[in-house]
């Protein structure tokens, strides 16, 4: 098999490479968190009560999604050490067994969503709005497949250095979705359902798109036929040691969400906790850089891992901290500078009105630690590349319990929304911190067994 360009640019200059995946990952995530956003604001339109639905629903939501990137990183990262190892028939396994991976979790998960799901709204606090929750939560569950299967086509796209066709069909999806949510929930009268259900069916439209590549099979380096299919525990090994802890990473992350979500709507009530919501879409929005850089720092650093080059992993790591912490900053300033008009924005229903002020004190905060946090995505996807993704699950999962305890001392302590949001920046700042150290440490043990001295940047 003859490399394709994608191949050629995993293997050439490590700082070309994340760039050059780092801008298609990028574009993508602009419009994933746009439409994230604009799906906030149709929503909003419909008051209260459908507001809190989305937010009580998001940490499942985002759950599903975690898994899905999870798994995609765990098979891109298994394609990429495979391109860098010469190994294109395990390559092809790789692609293929994240596939299979993919349907077992869905019929395991999909039918415990469906039949817990009344039971874990009235848990999560839903209270009055539990019917608007399951509205929500149902067409997500039921679908739950093609939401998994999505973020690991985006992962396999990404592991043979394909950024720009793992960009499309996530730039695709995101439009469906952003055309679709007035249609549905207002054309059509669904309401909260509308929203839920543009969301699937542009997963649908994502899956559809890249399954058509793959099958056509022309300028793809990835080929997948029928016996690559069969269960294969070697390839699952490979790719569960990176995407099992990754997927359990953004899991716990997300679980833990639902913890403080409890914390917000016990200092400012279930109103406020859709705004919150919506606060980490804002977030996620300036974080767009960081992520690109870890993302594409994934297949670049797997491949030159399954190299051995460590000279190249260390450039590229240190240029993608120092690029995702300037850029987060900029973002973060302008976030500052347009906190009042965007709480304005997410505020416009008469009974959100009265939390204007607080949400533009919300987003101060977000942009107070934002920079700190970008070290999570870089140290994190660095832990991945190298196969050492345990790491970052520990790290994470000791960042949340800090932040889970931080919250739950200020509810009790104080009380308020702003003890909340000093809770919450101080704790992120400190998790930032530690994932950086933890993955230079990691790398440099890493380096000390398999490798020589790095070179010097």
């Amino acid at each position: 098999m003859e490399d394709t360009a994608g191949t050629r640019t995993l293997l050439g200059d490590q700082r070309k490479g994340v760039v050059a995946l780092a801008i298609p990952i990028g574009v993508a995530l602009f419009f994933q968190q746009l439409n994230s956003i604009v799906d906030s604001l149709w929503v909003a339109g419909l008051g209260a009560s459908a507001m809190s639905a989305l937010g009580i629903v998001y940490p499942i939501y985002t759950i599903l999604i975690g898994i899905g990137n999870g798994l995609g990183i765990g098979v891109g990262a298994a394609i990429a050490r495979n391109i860098g190892q010469k190994n294109h028939a395990d390559a092809n396994r790789s692609a293929a067994q994240g596939i299979v991976i993919t349907a077992v979790v869905s019929l395991i998960l999909t039918p415990i969503l469906l039949i817990t799901a009344e039971q874990t709204m009235v848990l999560m606090g839903a209270g009055d709005t539990v019917q608007e929750c399951l509205a929500y939560a149902h067409p997500i569950y039921l679908m739950m497949f093609f939401i998994v299967l999505s973020g690991v086509m985006s992962g396999m796209l990404r592991g043979e250095g394909a950024a720009r066709r793992s960009m499309v069909i996530q730039v695709v999806g995101a439009v469906v979705n952003m055309i679709l949510n007035p249609i549905l929930i207002y054309g059509l009268g669904m309401g909260v359902a509308g929203s839920a259900w543009a969301t699937v069916i542009a997963f649908i439209v994502s899956c559809s798109i890249a399954s058509f590549w793959y099958l056509r099979g022309r300028e793809m380096y990835i080929s997948i036929r029928r016996p690559c299919y069969r269960p294969d525990m070697r390839i699952w090994k490979g790719i569960m040691s990176v995407g099992g802890p990754e997927a359990l990473e953004l899991s716990i992350m997300y679980l833990f969400n639902i913890f403080l979500n409890f914390m917000v709507i016990e200092c400012g009530g279930t109103d406020m906790v859709g705004l919150y919501s919506t606060g980490w879409r804002v977030a996620n929005f300036i974080l767009i850089i960081a992520q690109s850089m870890g993302g594409a720092m994934v297949a670049v650093c797997a491949a030159e891992y399954g190299m051995k080059r460590f000279d190249m992993i260390w450039d590229a790591f240190r240029f993608s901290v120092r690029s995702s912490i300037i850029w987060t900053i900029v973002l973060s300033a302008v976030l500052v500078l347009g906190a009042g008009v965007l709480a304005s924005v997410f505020t416009v229903s008469d009974d959100l009105a009265y939390l204007h002020d607080e949400t533009t004190r919300m987003f101060y905060f977000f942009a107070l630690f934002l920079p700190a946090m970008s070290l999570v995505y870089t140290g994190s996807s660095l832990m991945q590349s190298i196969n050492k993704a345990t790491g970052g699950m520990v790290n994470s999962l000791a960042r949340n319990i800090i932040m889970s305890l931080a919250f739950l001392v200020a509810t009790v302590t104080f009380g308020t929304l702003t003890s909340l949001w000093w809770a919450m920046a101080l704790s992120e700042i400190l998790g930032g911190v530690m994932m950086g150290v933890h993955a230079f440490i990691v790398l440099r043990r890493t380096e000390a067994r398999e490798g020589g001295a790095p070179e010097a940047v």
